[in-house]
């Protein structure tokens, strides 16, 4: 059986001149850290030889257990996972389009016809992610014969589909208060704020903490990365509102640890630099010739 691969670094482009969003790889690199221990998750789907190459997520079952932490951060979409899911991911800019879902159904039997060992069906989930369900979805269902049957708020099977098949609404998701999805759904375009200080609230840190990690390493990628990837504007602000919200979780003295003894006294007034320093905290911030200055004051009053 062919092993999906670890995810490509979000700036190789292996389709020249086609432009996806930077939710792409936020959402690959954020199911990544959170299913490692028990699933393997590759970013595109080879459905066949080049250039079928497509953006479908692969997430294929391993041996090893979830986290409770993990569980919590992806609770609706983890009971869905199979031995292998291919994921069509819409981000909070995308919406369904004509031929969306045939295409996922397509691509995941061509993808199933290149496997050396055969599949049983049963192994095999297909999952929409998207904002909501659009008309055009809803005209390739009926086109199709398929019906939506619905399983939880915001989750529903496609039923009548040639493999099992699940329809994942993300802004209902946020709804929800379901953590990663919130932060891949459309909602979390024009509530960010809202919906970063509930994640904070309510003990998901970690998750912020991380998802500025991933912002703040696209960023860094600079002008290449930007013309790679749609929507690279939001990242600046959503940096800023991370950032915001990660400091809030560190307590103030852990913050003070931080920051160099120079940088915490630039801008102060002499006698607003002194109170609280510590002895070794006024000589660190001290160069040779104030030091030696300092020593012959004390030996002066020392001899009085």
């Amino acid at each position: 059986m062919n092993d999906p691969q670890k995810p490509h670094a979000p700036d190789q482009a292996d389709r020249p001149g086609k432009t996806r969003t930077w939710w792409h790889p936020l959402l690959v690199r954020l199911l990544d850290h959170e299913l490692a221990s028990a699933y393997t998750v590759r970013d595109e789907l080879l459905a066949g030889k080049l250039p079928l190459r497509v953006d479908i997520l692969l997430i294929r079952r391993e041996a090893g257990e979830l986290s409770e932490a993990s569980r919590r951060e992806l609770a609706a979409l983890v009971p869905l996972l199979n031995c292998f899911t291919l994921i069509e991911f819409k981000g909070p800019t995308d919406a369904l389009e004509p031929g969306d879902l045939a295409q996922l159904v397509g691509c995941s039997f061509l993808w199933h016809s290149q496997q050396t060992e055969r599949l049983p069906r049963a192994d095999v989930s297909l999952i929409v992610l998207a904002p909501s369900l659009t008309d055009a979805a809803r005209d390739e269902l009926r086109c199709f014969d398929w019906e939506l049957r619905g399983h939880e708020p915001g989750v529903s099977e496609v039923v009548g589909a040639p493999l099992t098949m699940w329809l994942v609404e993300t802004d209902v998701m946020a709804g929800r208060g379901q953590p990663i999805l919130s932060l891949v759904s459309g909602v979390f375009l024009k509530e960010r704020q809202r919906i970063i200080e509930e994640l904070r609230r309510t003990g998901h840190g970690r998750l912020l903490h991380y998802v500025l990690q991933q912002v703040a390493q696209f960023r860094g990628l600079g002008e290449d990365f930007a013309m790679q990837h749609k929507d690279s504007e939001y990242m600046g602000e959503l940096e800023g509102d991370l950032q915001s919200a990660v400091l809030d979780l560190i307590p103030a003295e852990r913050v003070l640890e931080l920051i160099p003894v120079e940088k915490r006294l630039q801008g102060l007034p002499p006698e607003e630099r002194l109170p609280g320093l510590s002895p070794e905290e006024l000589a660190a911030g001290l160069s040779e010739e104030q030091a030696e200055r300092l020593r012959e004051l004390l030996e002066r009053r020392q001899g009085k």
